[in-house]
C-alpha cells in the first residue's frame, strides 16, 4: 500500500546522505562557514576570469592597483607590502615577475639607498587600465547583479565590523 503524502514520506532513493557538518549548527557557525566558503569561491571565480582575460592573477592586479593609487604610481617596497591584501610575504617574487613582464620597475630609493621602490611603467598603467575594465565587469556580474543597495550596505557594515575585529585581535 502506498504511503499518503506527508505520512512516512521517504527521501528519494538516489538522494545523497547528508554530509557531516563539523562547523556547528548555530546561526553564527553557519554564517561563518558560508562567509568563508563564499569568499573563497568568489575569489577563485574572479581569479579565473581575470587570469583568462588578462593573464593577471588577483594578487598581480592588487599590486598594480596599489601602485596606481599611490602618488607618482610608486611606493617603497615595505609600504607596498603593508598595503597588499594578497600574501605580502610573496611580494619580492611577485614584483620580480611583474618587472620581468615590464609592468613595474624596481630601483633603489633615492631618499634611502637601503630601501627599494616599485613604480608602474607605462605598460603597467596600460595593462592595469585594461584589466580594470575586465575586473569591473566581473564585479558587476557577480556582485551588483546579486545584491540590491540595502543588502550591499548591510554587507559592507558587517565586513567593516569583521575587519575592525580582525585588526584589533591577536589570536592565541
Amino acid at each position: 500500500m502506498d504511503a499518503v503524502a506527508g505520512e512516512d514520506a521517504q527521501e528519494p532513493q538516489d538522494a545523497a546522505p547528508p554530509a557531516r557538518d563539523l562547523t556547528g549548527t548555530s546561526p553564527k557557525a553557519k554564517a561563518w562557514r558560508t562567509f568563508l566558503e563564499t569568499s573563497a569561491i568568489v575569489s577563485k571565480t574572479m581569479e579565473k576570469g581575470l587570469h583568462a582575460a588578462t593573464g593577471l592573477r588577483l594578487s598581480d592586479y592588487n599590486l598594480l592597483l596599489v601602485l596606481a593609487e599611490a602618488e607618482g604610481n610608486q611606493l617603497r617596497m615595505g609600504e607596498l607590502a603593508e598595503r597588499m591584501i594578497f600574501s605580502p610575504s610573496r611580494l619580492s617574487y611577485q614584483a620580480k615577475s611583474l618587472q620581468t613582464r615590464g609592468l613595474i620597475t624596481r630601483c633603489a630609493d633615492p631618499s634611502d639607498r637601503r630601501g627599494m621602490k616599485a613604480q608602474l611603467t607605462d605598460e603597467g598603467r596600460r595593462v592595469f587600465r585594461d584589466a580594470s575594465q575586465v575586473h569591473a565587469r566581473h564585479i558587476r556580474q557577480i556582485f551588483h547583479e546579486t545584491l540590491d543597495n540595502d543588502e550591499a550596505l548591510a554587507l559592507q557594515r558587517t565586513c567593516m565590523k569583521l575587519l575592525q575585529t580582525a585588526q584589533d585581535t591577536e589570536l592565541a
